[in-house]
Protein backbone atom coordinates (compact mmCIF):
# COMPACT_ATOMS: atom_id res chain seq x y z
CA UNK A 1 0.00 0.00 0.00
CA UNK A 2 2.93 2.33 0.64
CA UNK A 3 3.72 2.62 -3.07
CA UNK A 4 0.28 4.22 -3.61
CA UNK A 5 0.87 7.09 -1.20
CA UNK A 6 2.62 9.52 -3.63
CA UNK A 7 -0.07 8.94 -6.28
CA UNK A 8 -2.90 9.31 -3.74
CA UNK A 9 -1.41 12.59 -2.46
CA UNK A 10 -1.17 13.91 -6.01
CA UNK A 11 -4.76 12.94 -6.82
CA UNK A 12 -6.06 14.39 -3.55
CA UNK A 13 -4.21 17.64 -4.20
CA UNK A 14 -5.70 17.92 -7.66
CA UNK A 15 -9.21 17.28 -6.33
CA UNK A 16 -8.79 19.92 -3.62
CA UNK A 17 -7.46 22.46 -6.12
CA UNK A 18 -10.39 21.88 -8.50
CA UNK A 19 -12.91 22.07 -5.65
CA UNK A 20 -11.44 25.39 -4.51
CA UNK A 21 -11.87 26.75 -8.02
CA UNK A 22 -15.41 25.36 -8.17
CA UNK A 23 -16.27 27.18 -4.93
CA UNK A 24 -15.01 30.36 -6.55
CA UNK A 25 -17.22 29.66 -9.58
CA UNK A 26 -20.22 29.01 -7.33
CA UNK A 27 -19.75 32.31 -5.54
CA UNK A 28 -19.55 34.13 -8.86
CA UNK A 29 -22.78 32.49 -10.07
CA UNK A 30 -24.50 33.46 -6.80
CA UNK A 31 -23.43 37.06 -7.33
CA UNK A 32 -24.83 37.26 -10.86
CA UNK A 33 -27.97 35.24 -10.04
CA UNK A 34 -30.22 38.28 -9.21
CA UNK A 35 -29.64 39.77 -12.66
CA UNK A 36 -29.65 36.47 -14.56
CA UNK A 37 -32.44 34.65 -12.64
CA UNK A 38 -30.32 31.51 -12.44
CA UNK A 39 -31.93 30.42 -9.18
CA UNK A 40 -35.42 30.79 -7.79
CA UNK A 41 -36.78 30.46 -4.23
CA UNK A 42 -39.42 27.77 -3.82
CA UNK A 43 -42.38 27.99 -1.44
CA UNK A 44 -43.40 24.60 0.04
CA UNK A 45 -46.82 23.31 -0.96
CA UNK A 46 -49.40 22.93 1.80
CA UNK A 47 -50.42 19.46 0.52
CA UNK A 48 -54.04 20.07 1.48
CA UNK A 49 -55.64 17.48 -0.79
CA UNK A 50 -53.16 15.90 -3.17
CA UNK A 51 -52.35 12.46 -4.56
CA UNK A 52 -48.74 11.89 -5.64
CA UNK A 53 -47.87 8.60 -7.31
CA UNK A 54 -44.40 7.30 -8.13
CA UNK A 55 -43.27 4.42 -10.33
CA UNK A 56 -40.03 2.48 -10.18
CA UNK A 57 -38.76 -0.81 -11.53
CA UNK A 58 -36.62 -3.69 -10.34
CA UNK A 59 -34.53 -6.09 -12.39
CA UNK A 60 -32.35 -9.16 -11.88
CA UNK A 61 -30.22 -10.67 -14.65
CA UNK A 62 -28.39 -13.94 -15.14
CA UNK A 63 -26.35 -14.99 -18.17
CA UNK A 64 -26.08 -18.69 -18.93
CA UNK A 65 -24.07 -20.68 -21.44
CA UNK A 66 -26.78 -20.63 -24.14
CA UNK A 67 -29.27 -17.99 -23.02
CA UNK A 68 -29.83 -14.92 -20.87
CA UNK A 69 -32.48 -14.72 -18.14
CA UNK A 70 -34.09 -11.73 -16.53
CA UNK A 71 -36.72 -11.01 -13.91
CA UNK A 72 -38.36 -7.60 -14.12
CA UNK A 73 -41.17 -5.85 -12.32
CA UNK A 74 -42.47 -2.35 -11.73
CA UNK A 75 -44.67 -0.89 -9.04
CA UNK A 76 -46.56 2.30 -8.38
CA UNK A 77 -47.09 3.81 -4.92
CA UNK A 78 -49.63 6.60 -4.50
CA UNK A 79 -49.51 8.82 -1.39
CA UNK A 80 -52.67 10.67 -0.38
CA UNK A 81 -51.80 13.94 1.37
CA UNK A 82 -54.25 15.95 3.44
CA UNK A 83 -53.26 19.07 5.41
CA UNK A 84 -49.59 18.23 4.98
CA UNK A 85 -49.83 14.63 6.22
CA UNK A 86 -49.99 11.22 4.54
CA UNK A 87 -53.44 9.76 5.19
CA UNK A 88 -53.30 6.72 2.87
CA UNK A 89 -51.03 4.83 0.47
CA UNK A 90 -52.28 2.74 -2.46
CA UNK A 91 -50.31 0.48 -4.77
CA UNK A 92 -50.47 -0.77 -8.35
CA UNK A 93 -50.52 -3.58 -9.31
CA UNK A 94 -49.97 -4.58 -5.65
CA UNK A 95 -47.61 -4.14 -2.74
CA UNK A 96 -45.72 -7.25 -3.87
CA UNK A 97 -45.98 -7.55 -7.67
CA UNK A 98 -45.08 -10.84 -9.33
CA UNK A 99 -41.92 -10.42 -11.42
CA UNK A 100 -42.12 -11.18 -15.12
CA UNK A 101 -39.46 -13.59 -16.48
CA UNK A 102 -37.78 -12.92 -19.81
CA UNK A 103 -35.48 -15.35 -21.61
CA UNK A 104 -33.55 -14.51 -24.75
CA UNK A 105 -31.18 -16.67 -26.79
CA UNK A 106 -28.31 -15.71 -29.06
CA UNK A 107 -28.07 -12.06 -28.07
CA UNK A 108 -24.75 -10.29 -28.36
CA UNK A 109 -23.35 -8.64 -25.23
CA UNK A 110 -24.43 -5.21 -26.51
CA UNK A 111 -27.93 -6.40 -27.44
CA UNK A 112 -28.30 -8.03 -24.02
CA UNK A 113 -27.51 -4.70 -22.35
CA UNK A 114 -30.07 -2.97 -24.58
CA UNK A 115 -32.66 -5.67 -23.99
CA UNK A 116 -32.45 -5.55 -20.19
CA UNK A 117 -32.72 -1.75 -20.17
CA UNK A 118 -35.62 -1.71 -22.66
CA UNK A 119 -37.51 -4.42 -20.78
CA UNK A 120 -37.24 -2.53 -17.49
CA UNK A 121 -38.31 0.76 -19.09
CA UNK A 122 -41.24 -0.90 -20.86
CA UNK A 123 -42.42 -2.40 -17.57
CA UNK A 124 -42.14 0.96 -15.80
CA UNK A 125 -43.92 2.99 -18.49
CA UNK A 126 -46.69 0.41 -18.87
CA UNK A 127 -47.19 0.52 -15.09
CA UNK A 128 -47.18 4.33 -15.15
CA UNK A 129 -49.95 4.34 -17.80
CA UNK A 130 -51.97 1.93 -15.67
CA UNK A 131 -51.38 4.03 -12.53
CA UNK A 132 -53.03 7.04 -14.17
CA UNK A 133 -56.18 4.96 -14.68
CA UNK A 134 -56.27 3.00 -11.43
CA UNK A 135 -54.78 5.41 -8.87
CA UNK A 136 -55.89 8.69 -10.49
CA UNK A 137 -53.05 10.81 -9.05
CA UNK A 138 -52.60 14.56 -9.38
CA UNK A 139 -48.86 14.07 -9.89
CA UNK A 140 -47.00 11.09 -11.34
CA UNK A 141 -43.26 10.76 -10.77
CA UNK A 142 -40.99 8.48 -12.77
CA UNK A 143 -37.72 7.28 -11.33
CA UNK A 144 -35.04 8.72 -13.58
CA UNK A 145 -35.29 10.47 -16.92
CA UNK A 146 -38.66 11.28 -18.43
CA UNK A 147 -37.33 10.05 -21.80
CA UNK A 148 -35.24 7.01 -22.70
CA UNK A 149 -31.52 7.68 -22.67
CA UNK A 150 -29.88 7.88 -26.07
CA UNK A 151 -27.77 4.83 -25.11
CA UNK A 152 -30.99 2.78 -24.84
CA UNK A 153 -31.56 3.11 -28.59
CA UNK A 154 -30.35 -0.01 -30.42
CA UNK A 155 -29.25 0.17 -34.06
CA UNK A 156 -32.03 -0.22 -36.61
CA UNK A 157 -30.36 -3.47 -37.71
CA UNK A 158 -30.67 -4.91 -34.20
CA UNK A 159 -33.35 -7.58 -33.52
CA UNK A 160 -34.36 -5.38 -30.57
CA UNK A 161 -35.28 -2.33 -32.63
CA UNK A 162 -38.98 -3.35 -32.82
CA UNK A 163 -38.95 -3.58 -28.99
CA UNK A 164 -37.52 -0.09 -28.86
CA UNK A 165 -40.28 1.19 -31.17
CA UNK A 166 -42.89 -0.39 -28.90
CA UNK A 167 -41.30 1.44 -25.97
CA UNK A 168 -41.54 4.78 -27.78
CA UNK A 169 -45.22 4.11 -28.46
CA UNK A 170 -45.71 3.51 -24.74
CA UNK A 171 -44.05 6.84 -23.92
CA UNK A 172 -46.29 8.59 -26.45
CA UNK A 173 -49.35 7.03 -24.79
CA UNK A 174 -48.12 8.10 -21.35
CA UNK A 175 -47.63 11.72 -22.44
CA UNK A 176 -51.02 11.80 -24.18
CA UNK A 177 -52.86 10.33 -21.19
CA UNK A 178 -51.13 12.68 -18.75
CA UNK A 179 -52.21 15.72 -20.74
CA UNK A 180 -55.76 14.51 -21.33
CA UNK A 181 -56.35 13.49 -17.70
CA UNK A 182 -54.59 16.50 -16.21
CA UNK A 183 -51.88 14.52 -14.39
CA UNK A 184 -48.60 16.36 -13.79
CA UNK A 185 -45.81 14.17 -15.17
CA UNK A 186 -42.16 14.41 -14.11
CA UNK A 187 -39.01 12.33 -14.00
CA UNK A 188 -36.78 12.68 -10.94
CA UNK A 189 -33.12 11.74 -11.39
CA UNK A 190 -31.54 10.64 -8.13
CA UNK A 191 -27.89 10.61 -9.23
CA UNK A 192 -27.54 12.75 -12.31
CA UNK A 193 -24.31 12.71 -14.32
CA UNK A 194 -25.64 15.43 -16.61
CA UNK A 195 -23.66 18.51 -17.67
CA UNK A 196 -26.67 20.21 -19.26
CA UNK A 197 -26.87 23.08 -16.78
CA UNK A 198 -23.10 23.66 -16.95
CA UNK A 199 -23.35 23.88 -20.74
CA UNK A 200 -26.35 26.18 -20.46
CA UNK A 201 -24.44 28.40 -18.03
CA UNK A 202 -21.41 28.49 -20.29
CA UNK A 203 -23.22 29.09 -23.59
CA UNK A 204 -26.22 31.21 -22.59
CA UNK A 205 -25.00 33.18 -19.56
CA UNK A 206 -21.23 33.53 -19.32
CA UNK A 207 -20.87 34.12 -23.05
CA UNK A 208 -22.83 37.38 -22.64
CA UNK A 209 -20.76 38.66 -19.73
CA UNK A 210 -17.65 40.78 -20.00
CA UNK A 211 -15.64 39.81 -16.94
CA UNK A 212 -12.02 38.87 -16.47
CA UNK A 213 -12.99 35.59 -14.74
CA UNK A 214 -15.13 34.30 -17.61
CA UNK A 215 -12.40 32.36 -19.51
CA UNK A 216 -11.26 30.60 -16.33
CA UNK A 217 -14.84 29.80 -15.34
CA UNK A 218 -15.69 28.41 -18.78
CA UNK A 219 -12.66 26.13 -18.57
CA UNK A 220 -13.82 24.83 -15.19
CA UNK A 221 -17.40 24.31 -16.40
CA UNK A 222 -16.13 21.97 -19.11
CA UNK A 223 -15.03 19.51 -16.42
CA UNK A 224 -17.91 19.95 -13.97
CA UNK A 225 -21.14 18.05 -13.54
CA UNK A 226 -24.38 19.86 -12.81
CA UNK A 227 -25.03 18.35 -9.39
CA UNK A 228 -21.43 18.90 -8.26
CA UNK A 229 -21.64 22.63 -9.03
CA UNK A 230 -25.24 23.19 -7.97
CA UNK A 231 -24.66 21.61 -4.57
CA UNK A 232 -22.49 24.68 -3.91
CA UNK A 233 -24.83 27.19 -5.53
CA UNK A 234 -28.29 26.21 -4.31
CA UNK A 235 -29.63 26.36 -0.78
CA UNK A 236 -32.40 24.09 0.46
CA UNK A 237 -35.66 25.36 -1.04
CA UNK A 238 -34.10 26.80 -4.19
CA UNK A 239 -34.31 25.64 -7.79
CA UNK A 240 -32.52 26.64 -10.94
CA UNK A 241 -34.13 28.46 -13.82
CA UNK A 242 -35.68 26.31 -16.53
CA UNK A 243 -33.72 25.03 -19.47
CA UNK A 244 -34.94 22.78 -22.30
CA UNK A 245 -33.85 19.22 -22.94
CA UNK A 246 -33.81 18.28 -26.57
CA UNK A 247 -35.48 14.89 -27.14
CA UNK A 248 -32.82 12.38 -28.25
CA UNK A 249 -35.46 10.48 -30.21
CA UNK A 250 -36.58 12.94 -32.86
CA UNK A 251 -35.72 10.51 -35.64
CA UNK A 252 -37.94 7.81 -34.14
CA UNK A 253 -41.01 9.42 -32.55
CA UNK A 254 -42.94 12.63 -32.12
CA UNK A 255 -41.82 13.52 -28.58
CA UNK A 256 -43.03 16.81 -27.02
CA UNK A 257 -40.52 19.36 -25.77
CA UNK A 258 -39.56 18.78 -22.14
CA UNK A 259 -38.20 21.25 -19.59
CA UNK A 260 -35.70 20.69 -16.79
CA UNK A 261 -34.67 22.26 -13.52
CA UNK A 262 -32.64 21.28 -10.48
CA UNK A 263 -34.13 21.49 -6.99
CA UNK A 264 -32.36 21.25 -3.64
CA UNK A 265 -34.69 19.52 -1.21
CA UNK A 266 -32.24 18.72 1.63
CA UNK A 267 -29.50 20.83 3.16
CA UNK A 268 -26.69 18.29 2.88
CA UNK A 269 -27.79 16.41 -0.24
CA UNK A 270 -27.19 17.13 -3.92
CA UNK A 271 -29.96 18.77 -5.94
CA UNK A 272 -32.44 16.59 -7.79
CA UNK A 273 -32.66 16.85 -11.56
CA UNK A 274 -36.33 17.19 -12.51
CA UNK A 275 -37.51 16.67 -16.09
CA UNK A 276 -41.17 17.44 -16.67
CA UNK A 277 -43.88 17.78 -19.26
CA UNK A 278 -44.71 21.52 -19.19
CA UNK A 279 -48.15 20.94 -20.70
CA UNK A 280 -49.18 19.26 -17.42
CA UNK A 281 -47.84 21.58 -14.68
CA UNK A 282 -45.93 24.82 -14.09
CA UNK A 283 -42.38 24.58 -12.77
CA UNK A 284 -43.11 26.56 -9.60
CA UNK A 285 -46.05 24.32 -8.68
CA UNK A 286 -44.07 21.13 -9.31
CA UNK A 287 -41.03 22.36 -7.37
CA UNK A 288 -43.29 23.38 -4.48
CA UNK A 289 -44.82 19.89 -4.28
CA UNK A 290 -41.47 18.11 -4.57
CA UNK A 291 -39.95 20.26 -1.84
CA UNK A 292 -42.80 19.39 0.53
CA UNK A 293 -42.65 15.61 -0.05
CA UNK A 294 -38.83 15.33 0.04
CA UNK A 295 -35.92 16.06 2.30
CA UNK A 296 -37.32 14.73 5.56
CA UNK A 297 -33.71 13.72 6.28
CA UNK A 298 -31.12 16.52 6.01
CA UNK A 299 -28.75 14.27 4.06
CA UNK A 300 -31.21 12.59 1.69
CA UNK A 301 -33.63 14.53 -0.49
CA UNK A 302 -35.54 12.02 -2.65
CA UNK A 303 -39.37 12.31 -2.69
CA UNK A 304 -40.99 9.86 -0.28
CA UNK A 305 -43.31 8.24 -2.89
CA UNK A 306 -40.27 7.37 -5.03
CA UNK A 307 -38.51 5.81 -2.04
CA UNK A 308 -41.56 3.64 -1.40
CA UNK A 309 -41.92 2.68 -5.09
CA UNK A 310 -38.27 1.62 -5.10
CA UNK A 311 -38.77 -0.49 -1.96
CA UNK A 312 -41.75 -2.27 -3.51
CA UNK A 313 -40.21 -2.81 -6.95
CA UNK A 314 -36.75 -3.98 -5.90
CA UNK A 315 -36.15 -7.73 -6.17
CA UNK A 316 -34.24 -9.81 -3.58
CA UNK A 317 -31.10 -11.39 -5.03
CA UNK A 318 -32.24 -14.95 -4.27
CA UNK A 319 -35.31 -14.49 -6.51
CA UNK A 320 -33.23 -15.19 -9.62
CA UNK A 321 -31.66 -18.31 -8.14
CA UNK A 322 -35.13 -19.58 -7.23
CA UNK A 323 -36.28 -19.00 -10.81
CA UNK A 324 -33.15 -20.70 -12.21
CA UNK A 325 -33.63 -23.72 -9.92
CA UNK A 326 -37.23 -24.13 -11.09
CA UNK A 327 -36.15 -24.02 -14.74
CA UNK A 328 -33.49 -26.69 -14.08
CA UNK A 329 -36.03 -28.87 -12.29
CA UNK A 330 -38.19 -28.92 -15.43
CA UNK A 331 -35.52 -29.06 -18.15
CA UNK A 332 -32.73 -30.98 -16.53
CA UNK A 333 -29.13 -29.88 -16.91
CA UNK A 334 -28.82 -28.95 -20.59
CA UNK A 335 -25.97 -27.15 -22.32
CA UNK A 336 -28.09 -23.99 -22.65
CA UNK A 337 -28.78 -23.86 -18.92
CA UNK A 338 -25.16 -24.31 -17.81
CA UNK A 339 -23.72 -21.48 -15.75
CA UNK A 340 -20.92 -19.41 -17.22
CA UNK A 341 -17.47 -20.86 -16.62
CA UNK A 342 -16.41 -17.93 -14.44
CA UNK A 343 -19.18 -18.90 -11.99
CA UNK A 344 -17.99 -22.53 -11.80
CA UNK A 345 -14.32 -22.12 -10.95
CA UNK A 346 -13.23 -24.89 -8.58
CA UNK A 347 -10.65 -22.64 -6.92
Amino acid sequence: MQHFIPMVKKIAGRIQETETKRLKLAEFVKQISPETNLKVAVTPDQLKNLKVAAVDGGILKKSLHGMDCMLVRAAGACFHYSDGKVVAVNYHPSQNPTPRPEVYESLSELDWLHFSSLARLKEEITTAIQCIETLQPNVLLLDGLILPHCLDRPPKTSPLYPTYKELLNSYTTLFKNSIEQNVALAGVVEDSRSCTFCNFLMESVLSRLKHEMVPELKSLLKKSRDSNLLYLILEKGERTCLFPIAPPLTMDADIPLMKTFYLKTAKYDRPLKVDFLPQTIQADALASILLSISGHHSGYGLPTPLIEADNVASLPEDEMENFYSRVLALTGRLSSTMNLRREQRPF
